[in-house]
Protein backbone atom coordinates (compact mmCIF):
# COMPACT_ATOMS: atom_id res chain seq x y z
CA UNK A 1 0.00 0.00 0.00
CA UNK A 2 1.21 3.17 -0.94
CA UNK A 3 0.49 6.17 1.34
CA UNK A 4 0.84 9.01 -1.72
CA UNK A 5 -0.61 7.22 -4.14
CA UNK A 6 -3.57 7.04 -1.30
CA UNK A 7 -3.12 11.09 -0.92
CA UNK A 8 -3.53 11.74 -4.43
CA UNK A 9 -7.19 9.81 -4.30
CA UNK A 10 -8.11 11.27 -1.17
CA UNK A 11 -7.74 14.92 -3.14
CA UNK A 12 -9.26 13.91 -6.38
CA UNK A 13 -12.35 12.75 -3.54
CA UNK A 14 -11.99 16.54 -2.16
CA UNK A 15 -12.27 18.01 -6.03
CA UNK A 16 -15.27 15.69 -6.88
CA UNK A 17 -17.30 17.37 -3.92
CA UNK A 18 -16.31 20.14 -5.01
CA UNK A 19 -14.99 21.09 -0.73
CA UNK A 20 -12.43 23.15 -0.14
CA UNK A 21 -10.21 21.35 2.03
CA UNK A 22 -11.36 23.15 5.22
CA UNK A 23 -15.10 22.32 4.76
CA UNK A 24 -14.45 18.63 3.45
CA UNK A 25 -12.28 18.27 7.07
CA UNK A 26 -15.80 19.54 8.57
CA UNK A 27 -17.92 17.30 6.68
CA UNK A 28 -15.60 14.55 7.77
CA UNK A 29 -15.23 15.48 11.45
CA UNK A 30 -11.01 15.69 11.35
CA UNK A 31 -8.99 18.50 11.78
CA UNK A 32 -7.30 20.36 8.63
CA UNK A 33 -3.92 18.62 10.36
CA UNK A 34 -5.18 15.24 9.97
CA UNK A 35 -6.44 15.61 6.31
CA UNK A 36 -2.79 17.11 5.33
CA UNK A 37 -1.14 14.31 6.56
CA UNK A 38 -3.47 11.61 5.19
CA UNK A 39 -2.84 13.52 1.87
CA UNK A 40 0.80 14.10 2.60
CA UNK A 41 1.27 10.01 3.01
CA UNK A 42 2.17 10.75 6.41
CA UNK A 43 -0.68 8.82 8.21
CA UNK A 44 -3.25 6.20 6.66
CA UNK A 45 -6.94 7.23 7.20
CA UNK A 46 -8.73 6.14 10.37
CA UNK A 47 -11.15 3.50 10.30
CA UNK A 48 -13.75 6.37 11.72
CA UNK A 49 -12.93 8.79 8.44
CA UNK A 50 -13.61 5.76 5.81
CA UNK A 51 -16.61 4.60 7.43
CA UNK A 52 -17.78 8.49 6.86
CA UNK A 53 -16.58 8.46 3.75
CA UNK A 54 -18.15 4.90 2.68
CA UNK A 55 -21.63 6.71 3.98
CA UNK A 56 -21.03 8.96 1.15
CA UNK A 57 -20.77 5.92 -1.51
CA UNK A 58 -17.44 6.61 -1.77
CA UNK A 59 -15.54 3.03 -2.14
CA UNK A 60 -12.94 3.23 0.24
CA UNK A 61 -11.01 -0.03 -1.23
CA UNK A 62 -10.67 1.73 -4.12
CA UNK A 63 -9.21 4.84 -2.12
CA UNK A 64 -6.82 2.86 -0.26
CA UNK A 65 -5.62 0.33 -2.95
CA UNK A 66 -6.49 1.88 -6.38
CA UNK A 67 -8.58 -0.67 -7.22
CA UNK A 68 -12.34 -0.47 -8.82
CA UNK A 69 -13.71 3.12 -8.91
CA UNK A 70 -14.17 6.29 -6.96
CA UNK A 71 -17.36 5.45 -6.12
CA UNK A 72 -19.84 2.70 -4.93
CA UNK A 73 -21.77 2.03 -8.19
CA UNK A 74 -23.90 -1.77 -8.15
CA UNK A 75 -24.02 -1.11 -11.23
CA UNK A 76 -24.18 2.27 -12.99
CA UNK A 77 -23.78 1.05 -16.32
CA UNK A 78 -26.66 -1.36 -15.69
CA UNK A 79 -28.67 1.40 -14.53
CA UNK A 80 -27.91 3.41 -17.63
CA UNK A 81 -28.63 0.35 -19.72
CA UNK A 82 -32.22 -0.21 -18.12
CA UNK A 83 -32.99 3.29 -18.55
CA UNK A 84 -32.51 3.06 -21.95
CA UNK A 85 -34.61 0.22 -22.58
CA UNK A 86 -37.81 1.45 -20.55
CA UNK A 87 -38.20 4.03 -23.39
CA UNK A 88 -39.14 1.98 -26.15
CA UNK A 89 -42.39 2.49 -27.03
CA UNK A 90 -45.06 0.03 -26.26
CA UNK A 91 -47.83 -0.83 -27.77
CA UNK A 92 -51.24 -1.13 -25.82
CA UNK A 93 -52.45 -5.18 -26.15
CA UNK A 94 -55.70 -4.43 -26.86
CA UNK A 95 -55.72 -1.26 -29.03
CA UNK A 96 -52.34 -1.90 -30.67
CA UNK A 97 -51.79 1.85 -30.76
CA UNK A 98 -48.56 3.25 -29.09
CA UNK A 99 -49.23 4.98 -26.11
CA UNK A 100 -48.15 8.20 -25.41
CA UNK A 101 -47.03 10.76 -23.24
CA UNK A 102 -48.92 13.00 -20.70
CA UNK A 103 -48.20 16.78 -22.27
CA UNK A 104 -45.75 18.85 -20.49
CA UNK A 105 -46.09 22.52 -20.51
CA UNK A 106 -43.66 23.28 -17.90
CA UNK A 107 -41.17 26.34 -19.11
CA UNK A 108 -38.10 24.24 -17.57
CA UNK A 109 -36.68 21.15 -16.81
CA UNK A 110 -34.37 20.07 -13.87
CA UNK A 111 -31.62 17.40 -15.01
CA UNK A 112 -29.50 15.72 -12.64
CA UNK A 113 -25.90 15.62 -13.40
CA UNK A 114 -25.71 11.55 -13.53
CA UNK A 115 -21.77 10.85 -13.71
CA UNK A 116 -18.89 11.73 -15.58
CA UNK A 117 -18.22 10.68 -18.68
CA UNK A 118 -14.94 10.36 -20.53
CA UNK A 119 -13.67 12.25 -23.77
CA UNK A 120 -10.39 10.32 -24.27
CA UNK A 121 -9.87 6.43 -23.81
CA UNK A 122 -13.51 4.52 -22.78
CA UNK A 123 -13.94 4.26 -19.07
CA UNK A 124 -16.91 3.54 -17.02
CA UNK A 125 -19.13 6.41 -15.80
CA UNK A 126 -18.36 8.02 -12.48
CA UNK A 127 -21.76 7.83 -10.46
CA UNK A 128 -22.39 11.20 -9.34
CA UNK A 129 -25.98 11.08 -8.84
CA UNK A 130 -25.22 11.00 -4.84
CA UNK A 131 -24.06 14.92 -5.24
CA UNK A 132 -27.53 15.64 -6.18
CA UNK A 133 -25.61 18.34 -8.25
CA UNK A 134 -28.71 19.86 -11.26
CA UNK A 135 -29.36 22.35 -14.13
CA UNK A 136 -32.45 23.81 -14.94
CA UNK A 137 -32.82 24.39 -18.69
CA UNK A 138 -35.58 25.95 -20.91
CA UNK A 139 -38.27 23.86 -21.86
CA UNK A 140 -37.93 24.53 -25.74
CA UNK A 141 -34.28 23.48 -26.17
CA UNK A 142 -35.19 20.26 -24.94
CA UNK A 143 -38.48 18.91 -27.39
CA UNK A 144 -39.98 15.82 -26.05
CA UNK A 145 -40.12 14.05 -24.04
CA UNK A 146 -37.64 14.99 -20.69
CA UNK A 147 -37.50 11.66 -19.12
CA UNK A 148 -35.26 10.80 -22.90
CA UNK A 149 -32.68 13.46 -21.87
CA UNK A 150 -29.60 12.53 -19.37
CA UNK A 151 -27.04 14.89 -18.09
CA UNK A 152 -22.96 14.01 -17.52
CA UNK A 153 -20.23 16.21 -16.48
CA UNK A 154 -17.20 15.86 -19.08
CA UNK A 155 -13.78 14.55 -18.38
CA UNK A 156 -11.12 14.44 -20.92
CA UNK A 157 -9.89 16.49 -23.65
CA UNK A 158 -10.42 13.98 -26.81
CA UNK A 159 -13.45 16.54 -28.24
CA UNK A 160 -11.52 19.42 -27.73
CA UNK A 161 -12.15 22.62 -29.16
CA UNK A 162 -15.90 21.74 -29.71
CA UNK A 163 -16.33 20.18 -26.00
CA UNK A 164 -13.99 20.59 -23.78
CA UNK A 165 -12.80 19.09 -19.83
CA UNK A 166 -15.70 19.37 -17.43
CA UNK A 167 -18.19 20.54 -19.90
CA UNK A 168 -21.96 19.94 -19.35
CA UNK A 169 -23.51 17.69 -21.95
CA UNK A 170 -27.25 16.75 -22.33
CA UNK A 171 -27.62 13.73 -24.19
CA UNK A 172 -31.02 12.42 -26.02
CA UNK A 173 -31.55 8.72 -25.66
CA UNK A 174 -31.53 7.28 -28.38
CA UNK A 175 -31.59 3.54 -29.65
CA UNK A 176 -31.04 3.36 -33.77
CA UNK A 177 -27.34 3.64 -34.94
CA UNK A 178 -28.28 4.74 -38.00
CA UNK A 179 -29.79 8.17 -35.80
CA UNK A 180 -26.25 8.64 -34.79
CA UNK A 181 -23.71 8.16 -37.91
CA UNK A 182 -22.20 11.70 -38.06
CA UNK A 183 -23.43 13.19 -34.93
CA UNK A 184 -21.30 13.48 -31.32
CA UNK A 185 -22.72 10.32 -29.03
CA UNK A 186 -22.23 8.57 -26.27
CA UNK A 187 -21.50 5.21 -26.64
CA UNK A 188 -20.98 1.94 -23.81
CA UNK A 189 -18.82 -0.84 -24.58
CA UNK A 190 -17.51 -3.58 -22.31
CA UNK A 191 -14.52 -1.69 -21.11
CA UNK A 192 -16.14 1.70 -20.64
CA UNK A 193 -18.16 4.72 -22.07
CA UNK A 194 -16.95 7.44 -23.96
CA UNK A 195 -18.18 10.48 -25.75
CA UNK A 196 -16.83 10.75 -29.63
CA UNK A 197 -18.24 11.33 -33.00
CA UNK A 198 -19.94 8.31 -34.40
CA UNK A 199 -19.24 6.74 -38.18
CA UNK A 200 -20.82 3.80 -38.95
CA UNK A 201 -18.92 1.45 -41.01
CA UNK A 202 -21.86 -1.06 -42.36
CA UNK A 203 -19.41 -2.57 -45.43
CA UNK A 204 -17.02 -4.01 -42.42
CA UNK A 205 -19.07 -4.52 -39.71
CA UNK A 206 -18.02 -1.86 -37.20
CA UNK A 207 -18.42 1.59 -35.51
CA UNK A 208 -15.87 4.51 -35.81
CA UNK A 209 -15.67 7.02 -32.78
CA UNK A 210 -13.56 9.49 -34.44
CA UNK A 211 -12.01 12.40 -31.78
CA UNK A 212 -12.50 16.05 -32.58
CA UNK A 213 -8.92 16.62 -30.79
CA UNK A 214 -6.25 14.84 -33.20
CA UNK A 215 -3.81 14.12 -30.33
CA UNK A 216 -5.82 11.44 -29.54
CA UNK A 217 -6.58 7.81 -31.10
CA UNK A 218 -9.18 7.34 -33.20
CA UNK A 219 -11.22 4.46 -31.58
CA UNK A 220 -12.57 1.24 -33.52
CA UNK A 221 -15.62 -1.08 -32.23
CA UNK A 222 -16.27 -4.14 -34.22
CA UNK A 223 -17.80 -7.44 -32.80
CA UNK A 224 -14.38 -9.68 -32.65
CA UNK A 225 -13.69 -7.14 -30.18
CA UNK A 226 -16.82 -6.75 -27.73
CA UNK A 227 -20.12 -8.51 -27.49
CA UNK A 228 -21.84 -5.56 -25.73
CA UNK A 229 -22.04 -2.28 -27.65
CA UNK A 230 -24.95 0.03 -26.78
CA UNK A 231 -25.22 3.52 -27.79
CA UNK A 232 -26.52 5.71 -25.13
CA UNK A 233 -27.96 8.56 -26.94
CA UNK A 234 -27.02 11.66 -29.13
CA UNK A 235 -25.42 14.86 -27.51
CA UNK A 236 -28.52 17.59 -28.18
CA UNK A 237 -27.15 20.13 -25.88
CA UNK A 238 -23.53 21.75 -24.25
CA UNK A 239 -23.33 23.92 -21.51
CA UNK A 240 -19.96 25.64 -20.31
CA UNK A 241 -20.18 26.90 -16.97
CA UNK A 242 -17.85 29.42 -15.82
Amino acid sequence: MVTSEIGKRLERVIKTMRLRQYAFAKKFNISSASLTRYKSGDRLPDPEFLIALSKEKINTNWLLTGEGNMNVRPDFDGWIKDKLDKTVAVADDKTGLINSPTVDYTRTITLQILGEISAGTREHIEDFRHLGDNIELPRYLLPGRPDKYMAFRVNGRSMEPGISHEDIVVIQQELDWQNADGKVCAVRADDGATLKKVELDPENNRIILQPFNLDFRVQILDSDQTQDIFLIGVLSLQLRLF
